[in-house]
């Protein structure tokens, strides 16, 4: 098959996972998201740039959000449909997966706020489909030698779930991978085809929206080094090559610089410093002691882990622990398969030895950043931060790849589609096996059919409380509270109804309280339909730890909304459904 023809049903495959990832993926739940819709929030209404730590994204530059704010500020922006999940908190294995309650005001079709998120979110698959395409022309050119190099590139990353994660997700990190693999794009040309001034032009501006985009990416312009050197190597005894070589390179770095001015000399003017380090600082988890060798490995074995697969807002969504051990065998395999290509495949000639040292050192030198970078803010170890040059890593996995099959004399005919067709099976299958699964409703949590007992109560019209779990014996001093409450609906309602849960002790001190959205934060009232019940867990820790008999209460109210009346309570929003004693 041609390869134009090969990429094509490679860029469909990837336009198709990308957007069912941000489709099934819910709002706000990528690193980062919601900051950046805030971000792109405050450009869509004021029409100008945060200053200060209020905007905790503002810290980065304005590219991908400015071009955000213009995709959607039409749809009104508002935040209503992002409400936070109490019980996502505290951290641990057993909370539940979702830091926002996803109410039907984010169901399709979408509007205000939901839409442009989907839209923004759009921008960045749009963004990942540039870094696809850079992958593939980035391997074709440095490997001329073996076509398939770059198709096998472009198929990792387009069935990678690392990769479409984000893809499918509103972040800037998408912007930044889709400016670096250019600017990877346009050095391996200038040192496979000779240095051009449009060529050295087209670099100064991708440079220079690059470093609108994120930071990161100013870690690729000493690459401009290496790129001219390998193009001017056969006239290296020209003193006048290398003063055309300086020229080229004046040109990249000025014209880049020229573009970032206004985003470099505003917070020079702000913040004292071209990169605004100060704003930096105040908006990010700052590191209080130097970078250890410990936090090198927690370092490393993050970046392998995001880069592979890890879901939800702080990557708390995982494979299966062996999965990773898999991910790390193939990780050796590739690295068996590049020495062989590297060995008996590649041109022992100087443009071919340029191309292996260019595709090394772009990783290389985004890695070495993000170390610096760890020396200011924890939660570094996120593989995005290495999106600038993940066409480069998606290159050696292509070389890696061609020199296995190689070895294996397996025909480039059944390697292309056949690689092809495992990513597109990787992509779908963490899709479904995984992530979306982590952020549905439970199945455990409901029950068919409902109990025909009367209910316990009745708030406002429709929503029933229809059990209580409490324990049958006493409670020692200090142990939490398990109870378990039980709701169903006898017709769909519109609110977002949050039960509050209180424990009032025998003498009338309030000892604690628990508002929240049924079932973790993972079944919404108005999604519910009638005849289901919902089983609503809760653990309540008394406070201060007392001895003493204690009445449990249960209230509900809309979100944001006034009490809604349980029947035949006597003017109290509350109703007792039961006691426990702690001894």
């Amino acid at each position: 098959m041609a390869p134009r023809r090969s990429f094509l049903i490679i860029l469909s495959i990837y336009l198709i996972l990308a957007l069912a990832y941000s489709v099934v993926q819910p709002l706000g739940e990528a690193p980062d998201e919601a900051d950046h819709y805030a971000y792109v929030r405050y450009l869509g209404l004021h029409h100008a740039l945060p200053s200060g730590p209020e905007v905790t994204q503002s810290k980065h530059p304005p590219l991908y959000h400015a071009a955000a704010a213009a995709l959607t500020s039409w749809t009104g922006l508002d935040f209503a449909f992002l409400r936070s999940n109490p019980d996502a908190f505290p951290l641990g294995p057993d909370a539940p997966a979702n830091f926002f309650v996803h109410t039907t005001l984010e169901d399709f079709p979408w509007q205000g706020g939901a839409l442009a998120m989907h839209l923004g979110r759009l921008l960045s698959v749009l963004f990942g489909a540039v870094t696809v395409w850079a992958a593939w022309r980035l391997g074709s050119v440095l490997f001329p030698e073996r076509s398939e190099v770059g198709l096998l590139a472009a198929a990792f990353l387009a069935g990678l779930p690392g990769f479409l994660y984000i893809a499918g997700a509103m972040s800037n990190d998408n912007a930044a991978g889709a400016l670096g693999s250019l600017a990877l794009l346009l050095l391996a040309q200038t040192l496979r085809r000779g240095a051009a001034w449009k060529r050295s032009l087209g670099l100064g501006v991708v440079f220079g929206l690059g470093l609108l985009a994120k930071l990161g990416t100013l870690s690729l312009w000493p690459l401009v080094v290496l790129a001219l050197a390998g193009a001017f190597w056969p006239r290296r005894r020209q003193p006048r090559a290398w003063l055309e070589a300086a020229g080229h390179a004046v040109l990249a770095w000025g014209l880049g610089l020229a573009i970032a001015s206004p985003w470099l000399l505003r917070n020079w003017r702000l913040y004292g410093d071209p990169m605004g380090w100060s704003l930096v600082r105040a908006t990010v988890d700052q590191r209080t002691g130097p970078l250890t060798g410990a936090d090198l490995v927690w370092l490393g074995r993050g970046l392998f882990t995001y880069f592979w697969g890890r879901f939800g807002p702080i990557g708390q969504v995982r494979y299966p622990a062996p999965h990773y051990l898999l991910f790390l065998l193939v990780v050796l395999l590739l690295a068996l398969g590049a020495i062989h290509y590297l060995r008996r495949l590649l041109p022992r000639d100087h443009p071919s030895i340029f191309s292996v040292l260019l595709l090394a050192a772009a990783p290389a030198l985004v890695v070495l950043s993000i170390v610096q970078y760890s020396t200011i803010a924890l939660g570094t170890d996120q593989a995005r931060l290495m999106w600038p040059a993940v066409a480069a890593i998606a290159g050696w996995v292509g070389v890696g790849v061609a020199g296995g099959a190689n070895r294996l004399r397996l025909p480039v005919r059944v390697l292309v589609p056949g690689f092809i067709a495992l990513m597109a099976a990787f992509g779908l299958a963490a899709l479904g096996l995984v992530l979306r699964p982590a952020f549905a409703p439970d199945p455990a949590l409901t029950l068919r059919p409902a109990p025909a007992a009367a209910p316990i109560a009745v708030f406002g019209d429709h929503l029933e409380l229809v059990g209580a779990n409490l324990p049958a014996e006493p409670l020692v001093v200090g142990a939490p509270l398990a109870l378990r409450l039980r709701w169903q609906v006898d017709a769909p309602v519109s609110d977002d109804l949050r039960p509050v849960v209180r424990l009032v002790h025998e003498d009338g001190w309030l000892a604690a309280e628990w508002d929240h959205s049924p079932a973790e934060g993972r079944y919404p009232t108005d999604r519910w339909q009638p005849g289901t019940v919902v089983i609503d867990p809760y653990h309540l820790q008394p406070n201060p730890a007392s001895p003493g008999r204690y009445q449990v209460l249960v209230g509900v109210r809309p979100f944001r909304g006034e009490w809604l009346p349980p029947d035949g309570a006597a003017g109290s929003p509350f109703v007792a459904v039961g006691a426990i004693t702690y001894r």
